[in-house]
């Protein structure tokens, strides 16, 4: 899950914030009538955004809790209005998502909002919605935006496992290691 604290951003860590938000055909539920009632949707930091850069993780909703609560990973329950609302503030700001074989599987909107706490996990305020200048079409090395989160958190690691390496992290054990070691 992304740490959009203020000691970590600075004040408004969570305002105004670029998301990529992603719906996938086989994450609503319906009601007896066959209309959608929810939508479970896969919400993230889009890698541009000024919070993204060294974070490990840009779900909104830690991946393991997601997929317990309700069955989709990194998922939060939004319902058919504030779905729509996230549509409606997207405009065109909007890609189709493929599977590997090119079949469609969803789609991801960009979104700027303001986040939220509700039940445990980050939220999109669907009452503070705009459009994004942020893009969530391919970029120009032809990445979809899924490759593009996952080169900037796979960066990220690699900078992380890079600063662990440099300035190792004491641990009982390492520390007491090096008190023996000197005897």
């Amino acid at each position: 899950m992304v740490d959009l604290r203020a000691r970590r951003h600075g004040a408004g860590a969570t305002t105004g914030v670029n998301l990529v938000v992603m719906a996938y055909a086989d994450r609503i539920e319906v009601d007896s009538d066959g209309a959608i009632t929810a939508h479970h949707l896969d919400v993230r930091v889009h890698p541009a955004d000024r919070r993204a850069p060294g974070e490990t993780d840009l779900a909104l909703v830690p991946h393991t809790h997601g997929a317990q609560r309700v069955g989709y990973e990194s998922s939060a329950r939004y319902t058919a209005d504030q779905f729509g609302a996230i549509e409606s503030a997207a405009g065109n700001n909007v890609v189709v998502l493929l599977d590997e074989r090119g079949r469609p599987i969803g789609a991801a909107y960009g979104v700027k909002a303001d986040l939220l706490i509700a039940d445990g996990d980050m939220v999109v305020n669907t009452k503070a919605l705009a459009a994004t200048a942020l893009s969530v079409d391919v970029d120009a090395a032809g990445n979809d935006i899924r490759v593009q989160i996952r080169k900037s958190v796979a960066t990220a690691e690699a900078a992380k496992k890079l600063a662990d390496q440099r300035n190792p992290r004491f641990t009982a054990y390492t520390k007491q290691e090096a008190l023996s070691s000197e005897g």
